[in-house]
């Protein structure tokens, strides 16, 4: 009896460390990190958060690609798009810019604001839709339709404009609640900080809690994605 008591402890006791474990490593982000780390073509994205960056610092640590926040919704622009652009332009860094898309204004103003914002600027890489959950979405969130038609709106917009499909940055809450079983004709980029993405995908976010210098803002994480290798030459920009 007693030795059945000590098994069950023993087993109880295994469980509860290695639940503690493996939560202690997904919340670290440990095990999203370690796969990421892995992939060749490794990159970050910026915005304001970041303050002033030192684009060569960063470059040195093996850093290849950037996408830069320009714009969000229909009026706003980053506070640091054009320092961050003057500032990588002595890299050998390619980089792009991404828009946060706002379901209160129309894609057609929002596609000019990323335009009047960016329009003198070269860019190496395809623009980028950045659509995910804000304000109080999370507990009163959009219909799927409203969702999808301003998104798709926005792709074909940008596709227009630009001579390809944009690539559109989600989360993976956001992807199954709204993407997921829907036929997507455009390139994705998923935040995943937990584990390797169980969809396609060309590019991934594997960790927004990334210390590495080159960076002095409010923000003191930086968000790391790679590249598919495969993907990479959907991901740049055609002259």
């Amino acid at each position: 009896m007693r030795e059945k008591i000590k098994r069950r402890i023993t087993v109880i006791v295994f469980i509860a460390l290695l639940t503690i474990i493996i939560a202690t490593l997904l919340f670290t982000q440990k095990i999203a990190t370690s796969i990421g780390s892995k992939y060749a073509i490794q990159g970050v994205d910026v915005s304001h958060f970041q303050g002033d960056i030192d684009w060569n610092v960063l470059e040195k640590q093996g850093i290849s690609f950037a996408y830069i926040k320009a714009t969000e919704g229909s009026s706003s622009v980053d506070s640091c798009l054009n320092q961050n652009y003057q500032g990588i332009q002595n890299t050998g860094l390619e980089y792009g810019f991404y828009h946060f898309l706002s379901l209160e204004s129309t894609p057609e103003a929002q596609l000019e604001n990323f335009k009047a914002a960016t329009g003198e600027y070269h860019m190496d890489l395809i623009p980028a839709i950045d659509i995910e959950w804000y304000g109080d979405e999370r507990h009163n969130p959009p219909e799927k339709e409203e969702v999808l038609n301003s998104l798709f709106q926005m792709v074909s917009l940008f596709e227009k404009e630009y001579g390809q499909k944009p690539v559109v940055y989600t989360t993976q809450s956001y992807y199954l609640k709204y993407f997921y079983g829907e036929k997507l004709d455009f390139p994705i980029w998923i935040r995943n900080v937990y584990f390797s993405p169980f969809q396609e995908w060309a590019i991934w976010q594997y960790t927004d809690r990334a210390v590495i210098d080159g960076y002095c803002g409010d923000e003191i994480y930086i968000d790391r994605d790679v590249i598919k290798d495969s993907e990479y030459k959907n991901i740049r920009l055609n002259d």
